[in-house]
């Protein structure tokens, strides 16, 4: 059912809204870029939740996957190339967005090099100050990046801004942790510490296949991004020896643009189609990562019955433990010959499955996320019972609806006086209700 196609009583009710700040970084295709598909995901879940969210996104245009009817998209101009766009903050764009007529309960920030910048802007330039949380899948780490400039420093300074930003694995953790330390004192790294929180990226019950491909083809699938991050390189290199000795199978790679080999097949379709190719495959290879972080990738595959073999590090064994790892050139080799040529192939892929069913169920991670929102919202300042408020309340009651926007223009206030302390005196007001539409409007019911 569409929690939101609802009558209109029921849309009269303690909206809470959402801005969410985007960390987008392959325009090329916005429905293939990783912050979509995780808010997609995030938003998707939160709704199944509860039916009292409206979520406002910046975006550099229309996403028409993340058209859903609780959704807000306003759009503005990013830079394409990732280093000018974690350095590239347009405060008058943002501040048009979030203008007096907007009612902004929290913030979720994707992008931490941008929310030091996001929150001045509100706290100094709007009347808003909301709390700050998020999510962040990309660190600049110096051993990772490749460009000569990282961001690094920023990416730290935005951090300190959130009350709590969620990241991938306790691995990444560890890595922007240790990195920090050469630059921030003591205290510092205590506050950074609290604030990194490990979540990782699970996959939904209904995307999990029920029986896996027992006769699947001789296919070897690299579904990650063929770059220097993901030892793209290496994994050719090994797969080219792996075709010196036998020539009956093929490697999938559907994110690289051209093949140089006649092994290396790139074939890409929609989502769906990208689901049921991999259905196919026989074993997906999940490559050593100097970053560090989660990999869809590899929970694409699984939920499609695809084992993996992983690289023996930390990152994976978060993902699934009970993998079959390699660290040589040799025993990869060795692995990809016995789930070509033996059955342990669907006997791992058969373990996979159950893996994601009882660990990885990405619901239960949104749970946790909607409990904290719930408690930050709840520790935030109100407004006391001030005469200004019991004359916002009584216009509110005489009127019986009222947008942000009229109250605004009532009130005639400047920048200096901060309506978010105002907004949870009203939303916490037994009679005063937040119609559940983009725009912010106060109802009075008896």
């Amino acid at each position: 059912m569409n929690l939101f196609s609802l009558t209109k009583e029921k849309n009269i009710q303690k909206t809470v809204r959402v801005l969410m700040y985007p960390n987008i970084t392959f325009q090329q295709d916005l429905e293939k870029d990783s912050y979509i598909q995780v808010i997609k995901n995030q938003i998707k879940l939160l709704n199944e939740i509860r039916n009292d969210l409206w979520f406002y996104l910046i975006l550099p245009c229309s996403v028409p996957s993340l058209a859903f009817d609780n959704v807000t998209q306003y759009y503005t101009g990013f830079e394409t190339y990732p280093p000018t766009m974690r350095s590239n903050f347009n405060v008058k764009n943002i501040k048009n967005i979030i203008n007096e007529a907007a009612d902004i309960d929290v913030v979720m920030s994707h992008l931490p090099e941008h929310t030091h910048a996001l929150k001045n802007t509100m706290y100094n330039v709007t009347q808003h100050i909301p709390p700050v949380f998020g999510y962040c899948h990309w660190f600049d780490l110096k051993d990772v990046v490749a460009w000569n400039k990282d961001s690094f420093l920023q990416n730290i300074t935005g951090l300190l801004e959130y009350e709590r930003c969620y990241l991938n694995t306790q691995h990444q953790k560890d890595l922007v942790i240790n990195q920090a330390k050469e630059t921030f004192n003591d205290k510092t790294i205590e506050k950074l510490n609290n604030i990194l929180t490990v979540q990782h990226l699970g996959v939904n019950t209904g995307d999990i296949i029920s029986e896996i491909n027992e006769s699947p083809e001789k296919i070897i699938v690299f579904n990650h991004r063929p770059d220097t991050y993901k030892h793209f390189k290496q994994f050719i290199a090994l797969t080219d020896k792996l075709w010196e000795t036998r020539k009956d199978f093929k490697v999938w790679v559907p994110l690289l643009d051209k093949s140089n080999r006649d092994y290396v097949i790139t074939d890409k379709g929609d989502k769906q189609w990208y689901y049921n190719k991999l259905k196919e495959c026989c074993v997906g290879f999940s490559p050593k990562q100097t970053y560090g972080g989660w990999s869809v990738a590899t929970t694409d595959g699984m939920m499609n019955g695809v084992p993996y073999i992983m690289y023996n590090d930390t990152y994976y064994k978060e993902l699934n433990p009970n993998a079959d790892f390699f660290t040589t050139d040799d025993e990869a080799l060795k692995l990809f010959n016995d789930y070509l040529d033996t059955d342990i192939r669907n006997v791992k892929a058969k373990e996979s499955l159950e893996h994601l069913h009882k660990n990885l169920i990405y619901k239960d991670k949104m749970v946790d996320m909607n409990d904290y929102m719930n408690d930050l919202l709840s520790k935030q300042k109100v407004m006391g019972n001030s005469e200004k408020l019991k004359e916002i309340i009584g216009w509110i009651k005489d009127n019986k609806s009222m947008t942000k926007k009229e109250i605004m223009l009532k009130l005639g206030w400047g920048r200096g006086i901060k309506w978010t302390p105002y907004r949870r005196a009203l939303m916490n007001h037994p009679n005063i209700y937040d119609e559940n539409n983009s725009e912010p409007t106060y109802n009075w019911k008896t």
